[in-house]
């Protein structure tokens, strides 16, 4: 793993505004989201060894997940599942339906999408585990785009002070493992008949950017008669401040709706389960949504199950399930908060990570020590249900970047990876996206 210096493509922002999804962003010299808007753009790059290790760790992470989640949903005495859950904070009128999700098989059982582990590659070549984000993972468009560049890059750059590698590759198969996931989706789920909706937040370009990348997977590479169509959190609304669509709605059997009143049969979401629960009791509808969740009538990408694995929660569950396990080399002691344990106190006093159980890019987070506060993050309202407190892990720095590994996991699969860069050792939201390659060659 070492920093590649890479040129800068003369005509970059327009390649990316032909080739990628978040195009605005991408291309957006002053929010420098994309590596080439840097002064002195670069690249990781890893050896072969270091992908496969990456692979086998996403795949064994997912081995992983799957063994707590059967473990998490089995009483071995009385009660145990409940406790678990409300170890997450979840609401319990959610209980039985979270436990259904995860139980389901028939007629068909509740599917995932996809999955991306944050993971950390030390100095020494060690891989840890940092988050799971299950439930509303982004990143496939970043992902989808520095392949692209890498083809541009390699046709079109090669005779630049900053050539790649000639026998360079790139770890990126989502595109293919999103299609093949697709495929068993439109099986199973019957697709072409039902047609499917993409739930997003009209505030946020990247829930619709992200969405019509996978409809393009869907209908590019699958089944162009699937029906496809966006639906709205909260409405759709013109520059007079007129609405053009109405937003997702909910019926009186707990059905939601779209904007034609017509009953959602399959769902994705780019919107929190917690943010849908806490909504839906602000209405005053959480009994009649919850016992339709329960019912599995309807479909949803992600499943509710996917809930626990993305509540950092899970991460001191885990810990406690495998930390002596073949799992334990990609896993950091971790411990709710309010646990009384010794092992918890020790790790308080030395430089720790404290992380709120509910919350994503870097919300809420900070890195201590005993003595105080070394970073932080602010909390935008997140941290009442607790936080977790984790073993702290140095980040691999490039160019006064630290950058993490979001390695997707498809069906079982290791299927890419895209690093993000903050100046912050804590990743934020307005990040660094920057590209990699595979060589063993200098």
């Amino acid at each position: 793993m070492k920093v590649l210096k890479i040129a800068c493509r003369k005509d970059w922002q327009a390649h990316v505004r032909e080739n990628a999804y978040q195009s605005e962003v991408l291309s957006d010299a002053q929010q420098k989201y994309w590596v080439e808007a840097l002064p002195q753009p670069f690249a990781i790059q890893f050896t072969t060894a270091e992908e496969t290790a990456i692979a086998t760790a996403t795949e064994m992470l997912w081995e992983m997940c799957v063994k707590f989640l059967d473990w998490f949903f089995t009483d071995q005495t009385p009660g145990d599942v409940h406790q678990r859950l409300a170890q997450l904070k979840i609401p319990q009128a959610y209980w039985s339906a979270i436990q259904a999700s995860w139980e389901r098989t028939g007629p068909i059982e509740d599917l995932s999408l996809y999955t991306r582990f944050d993971l950390a590659m030390t100095e020494d070549g060690q891989i840890k585990l940092l988050e799971i984000n299950g439930e509303t993972p982004l990143l496939g468009a970043e992902t989808v785009y520095q392949w692209n560049w890498y083809v541009d890059y390699k046709l079109n750059h090669q005779d630049s002070a900053h050539p790649l590698p000639s026998d360079a590759s790139q770890f990126n198969q989502f595109w293919e493992q999103t299609a093949g996931q697709w495929r068993r989706l439109v099986e199973d789920y019957e697709l072409e008949k039902t047609g499917i909706s993409f739930l997003v937040d009209e505030k946020l370009e990247e829930d619709l950017e992200m969405a019509m990348q996978l409809i393009q997977i869907l209908h590019d590479e699958v089944n162009p008669n699937v029906h496809a169509q966006i639906v709205y959190l909260r409405g759709l609304r013109d520059e007079s401040d007129q609405e053009v669509q109405r937003g997702i709605g909910l019926d009186e059997a707990g059905y939601f709706i779209d904007h034609f009143n017509e009953r959602i049969p399959v769902l994705w979401k780019m919107y929190d389960w917690s943010d849908i629960q806490n909504d839906m009791a602000n209405d005053g509808t959480t009994a009649v949504l919850a016992r339709h969740l329960e019912l599995g009538e309807t479909k949803f990408l992600e499943p509710l199950w996917k809930q626990v694995i993305s509540n950092k929660g899970a991460m001191a569950l885990m810990w406690q399930q495998f930390k002596n396990s073949d799992y334990r080399p990609y896993l950091l002691e971790t411990y709710f908060q309010d646990d009384f344990a010794v092992e918890n106190t020790r790790l308080q006093l030395d430089i720790h990570v404290r992380k709120p159980l509910i919350g994503m890019e870097g919300v809420g987070i900070s890195i201590e020590s005993g003595m105080g506060s070394l970073d932080q993050r602010d909390t935008l309202g997140y941290g009442g249900e607790g936080y977790i407190i984790q073993e702290y892990v140095e980040l691999p720095q490039a160019l006064g970047y630290h950058y993490m590994i979001g390695s997707w996991c498809i069906d079982g699969t290791a299927s890419g990876i895209i690093l993000r860069g903050d100046t912050s050792k804590i990743t934020g939201r307005h990040c660094l996206i920057i590209p990699h390659i595979v060589s063993d060659h200098d």
